[in-house]
């Protein structure tokens, strides 16, 4: 009986920690959400296609605030985003109920700033939330960390990687790495229908990482001995979710693919760089070293995640208490969509804080860290943590940060910012104490040494977060060249 009472009581403390997790997590994020349209690509553009669903009544993105997008394809000339739709639909049905419900309007230019709060709150900053609920249920419920480094491990997650520097922007990343976790999470258990329901939902909202993790999913649900009847229903779940991917594209594009990959589809303007379909291409071939551990590099901007890499490691040698039939198929998993997309996504994201197109594998990463957290490890871990926070909420402070791109298309002014994280740190004392001694020394070292250029740079940098009156204080230098280029600033793949 005392035993009995002693479980209940753990479970009591473990789920109200879960709680505490989701309602901080929750908290934190609705303070760092953003309330303007960046002019990005990646965030402009799914707000150009919410805008048209709801005020125009059409897909295509003609006529709306966000039109000039550079994420776009001609179909039949007509525009539409070059985005997987379905995230775009869901934030069309919260502005729907919002419009319905206050009267806001993009179209007629009312509560814009409060559209775009709440719809990405709902539909990113909600979703990391629950991830952060479910990762510290995971980490407790298997044993791999005791309760307080399982909340420390929780607390790096959610605040010392690009989870935190994207929660506040309207992006597909942050949901799928939330659906891509619940999903593994149900694959260990032997939920196939499930499992299979949310791994095919990532594949619909983020293509790249979400085909890529089926399979793997697939050889964790058999490897928890679920057998070929949970294998069938896992069929069946990804079924659905292809269902409903497709749904989305033929009251999107009219086929049954997503704008991007329809046939005869045509990016708006002339691009240079290498690339395939509608992927850039790495220009060289230390890009992929670059991109993992250069000063914008994946590891470099989270470098909490250096932690994870080293726990898979001590996970497949039989470390931790997941046994090795499941570690195997889940640490092969990551490993492929961080050696793959190194590979070939090129271009660093476009305008982007960090290497984004890895998010979704940020929580799967962090999983093992605990297993390493011993020792010295810790120390350097608790050493390590507080510099990842800051990196990471340069980044909240802007996600999408003009920066260099492709030789062959960059921008000359945006291609000065090598490293975000410095260049947004520069912008942010340069807002906050313009022209001061600690301004001028971070923008030299992180922007340029020219005082026209860091001139030029600071008046993009807070155009393109929409932030007008910081801007005016600085002077467009070389103006042709920045205004022929800024309509197709940004990334251009999905």
């Amino acid at each position: 009986m005392k035993g009995a009472g002693r479980t209940i009581s753990a479970l009591v403390r473990r789920e109200r920690a879960v709680l505490i997790a989701f309602v901080l997590g929750l908290l934190g994020l609705a303070a760092t959400t953003h309330r303007v349209v960046f002019s990005s690509g990646n965030d402009a553009s799914r707000w150009a296609q919410v805008e048209a669903l709801v005020d125009h009544h059409r897909s295509s993105i003609e006529g709306t605030r966000f039109a000039g997008v550079v994420d776009q394809v001609v179909i039949d000339g007509r525009p539409y985003s070059n985005k997987p739709p379905l995230l775009a639909m869901a934030g069309a049905g919260v502005y729907f109920v919002l419009q319905r419900c206050f009267g806001w309007s993009f179209a007629a230019g009312v509560g814009m700033h409060e559209i775009v709060y709440w719809v990405t709150l709902a539909l990113v900053g909600l979703p990391i939330a629950l991830l952060l609920a479910l990762f510290l249920h995971e980490l407790r419920a298997t044993g791999i960390a005791p309760p307080r480094l399982a909340a420390w491990t929780t607390l790096a997650l959610g605040a010392g990687t690009l989870l935190l520097s994207f929660g506040g922007t309207l992006n597909n990343h942050a949901p799928a790495a939330a659906l891509l976790f619940a999903a593994v999470m149900a694959a260990r258990r032997g939920w196939g229908a499930t499992a299979g329901l949310l791994g095919g939902l990532v594949v619909a909202i983020d293509m790249l990482p979400g085909a890529g993790f089926v399979p793997f999913l697939a050889a964790m649900l058999w490897a928890s001995g679920g057998g070929w009847r949970q294998l069938g229903r896992y069929g069946a779940g990804v079924a659905l979710a292809a269902a409903v991917f497709v749904a989305a594209n033929l009251a999107t594009s009219g086929t049954l693919l997503p704008p991007p990959l329809v046939p005869g589809a045509k990016l708006p303007w002339h691009t240079a760089a290498r690339h395939a379909g509608w992927v850039y291409l790495p220009e060289d071939w230390t890009y992929p070293i670059r991109c993992l551990f250069g000063p914008r590099g994946y590891f470099v901007v989270s470098p909490v995640l250096l932690f994870g890499a080293a726990g898979w490691i001590a996970a497949l040698r039989g470390r931790g208490p997941l046994p090795r039939r499941l570690v195997v198929p889940l640490a092969a998993g990551v490993l492929v969509q961080v050696v793959g997309m190194s590979l070939v996504a090129g271009s660093y994201g476009g305008w982007s804080y960090g290497f984004r197109y890895l998010i979704p594998m940020t929580p799967l990463l962090m999983l093992a860290a605990p297993l390493v957290l011993a020792g010295w490890a810790r120390l350097t871990f608790f050493a390590v943590l507080p510099v990842s926070v800051l990196l990471a909420a340069l980044g909240a402070y802007h996600p999408w940060p003009p920066a260099y791109e492709q030789e062959a298309d960059r921008i000359p002014i945006a291609s000065l910012v090598t490293n975000p994280a410095g260049g947004n740190a520069a912008c942010w004392v340069e807002q906050h104490w313009p022209g001061s001694a600690w301004a001028r020394g971070l923008g030299a070292r992180f922007i340029s040494r020219d005082e026209s250029e860091r001139q030029a740079y600071y008046a993009i940098f807070f155009r393109s977060k929409a932030d007008f009156r910081t801007a005016a204080r600085y002077r467009l230098a070389l103006s042709p060249p920045v205004r022929d280029h800024s309509a197709r600033a940004g990334s251009s793949e999905p």
